[in-house]
């Protein structure tokens, strides 16, 4: 950019906020003007009836503002707790399915389980298991299920052979 077009661009600038500056002086004039007719008649600005019993008072459109302001916090509020509320129970239902995965308990019993989200869950879970172990519900050692499949191998190939000894 050049010299003369900077200068063109900062004179254009001056005349524009110039302009800005004008047009905000008339409008409050015209604005103080307006409200000193309508305080002489009577009025306030939004022509309602001016209050001259109460200053301290509310005007109409602001407790219809407020109430609507409300109205939207409770709504806000009861949506926060209700986000809360989902959260903390997908949490419980993590724990108890953690718990249960590391206690051996079949992962199709979980959604059938009540657990008492006060409560102890591990004690809780550990009580189940020991019911569905004395049902015969469940295998008592279940490492079964834990080892791998040349482990599973090994360990019934020595049973066998323990057997045919026998």
């Amino acid at each position: 950019m050049d010299k003369n077009t900077e200068q063109e661009t900062a004179q254009t600038a001056k005349s524009i906020d110039e302009q800005i500056r004008d047009a905000l002086r008339e409008a409050q004039n015209a604005f103080t003007s307006q409200k000193t007719t309508q305080e002489n008649a009577g009025t306030s600005p939004g022509n309602e009836p001016q209050q001259t019993t109460d200053p301290d008072a509310e005007p109409a459109w602001f407790k219809k503002y407020r109430e609507e302001q409300a109205r939207l916090y409770q709504q806000l509020r009861n949506d926060n707790e209700a986000m809360k509320a989902a959260k903390q129970h997908e949490e419980q239902k993590a724990v108890v399915a953690a718990t249960a995965q590391r206690l051996g308990i079949p992962n199709y019993l979980l959604p059938h389980l009540k657990v008492d989200a006060e409560g102890d869950v591990e004690q809780q879970l550990t009580q189940l298991k020991q019911e569905m172990v004395n049902h015969k519900l469940l295998p008592l050692d279940d490492q079964r299920n834990h080892n791998d499949t040349r482990t599973l191998i090994e360990n019934d190939a020595e049973e066998w052979a323990k057997g045919i000894e026998h």
